[in-house]
């Protein structure tokens, strides 16, 4: 629990300053609160990745082409990578807009809460997906999704369609490429045979982004409450997490 509060602190804009009692309380409230209404699932598949003549990598099984030199660096070496979908669900979202009508303190303390937990819930299946690789003599690399770098989050209709996410955990997305329901993440996680992984990787999945200098996820400076609901209204949650930005991005 300690963590996760921590984590969503971060997200507000409280990190390094003392917590009121009142809002530890409500951010303790809104964390159980959101695990209650959220329904946690998840969709993954294994594809072999192959180089095509224009020097794209493509998920052969699924043919899938990934585009932008970020991810074709990421995933220098690999020679498979998972496909992962995962979602709060509907009742997150649903349980954000309520208090959005009726508290927007509270209803931006849980938006911080859902986004922590969808982080804590793509570490824990990552961790699965690496430790089965690992069963099986292969290496992974850290899980990379579409609106990292370059990499571009018009992928997003066709990670949904190989995962047959629609059906399997409930996961559209938008004509803008946004997730529905909106506290949704997908990813790829690169595996490879070599005993290294041949890319040096972020010490966190926030240093690889090119919104670090500028997200108030992991601004130094502090800020107040008022100055947080200001910029949180501007920014308007096109929104996952720490290191998810498909529908995460508070940068």
């Amino acid at each position: 629990m300690e963590k996760t509060k921590a984590e969503v602190l971060r997200y507000l804009g409280r990190r390094g300053q003392e917590v009121p009692e009142e809002l530890d309380g409500l951010i303790e409230g809104c964390i159980a609160l959101m695990r209650e209404a959220a329904s946690f699932r998840q969709a993954h598949l294994s594809f072999p990745v192959s180089r095509a003549e224009d020097g794209l990598f493509l998920l052969t099984g699924a043919g899938i082409p990934l585009r932008g030199k970020d991810i074709a660096s990421h995933l220098s070496g690999c020679t498979q990578a998972v496909l992962l979908a995962v979602t709060l669900g509907a009742g997150a979202d649903a349980l954000i807009r309520k208090w959005e009508r009726a508290d927007l303190t509270r209803s931006l303390v849980l938006d911080a809460c859902a986004t922590q937990l969808i982080e804590e819930f793509c570490d824990e299946i990552e961790r699965q997906i690496c430790a089965e690789a690992a069963a099986s003599g292969l290496v992974s690399v850290p899980r990379f999704s579409p609106g990292y770098g370059d990499f571009p989050l018009d992928i997003q209709p066709r990670i949904i369609e190989a995962l047959n996410a629609g059906r399997a955990i409930g996961l559209t997305c938008t004509e803008h490429h946004i997730l529905l329901p909106r506290k949704s993440v997908t990813a790829l996680i690169g595996l490879s045979a070599q005993r290294e992984a041949s890319v040096p990787q972020p010490v966190s999945k926030c240093d690889g982004c090119s919104k670090s200098d500028t997200c108030i996820s992991v601004s130094k400076s502090s800020v107040d409450e008022a100055a947080f609901v200001t910029r949180r209204e501007g920014v308007d949650r096109p929104t996952s997490s720490k290191g998810s930005k498909n529908n995460e991005v508070y940068g």
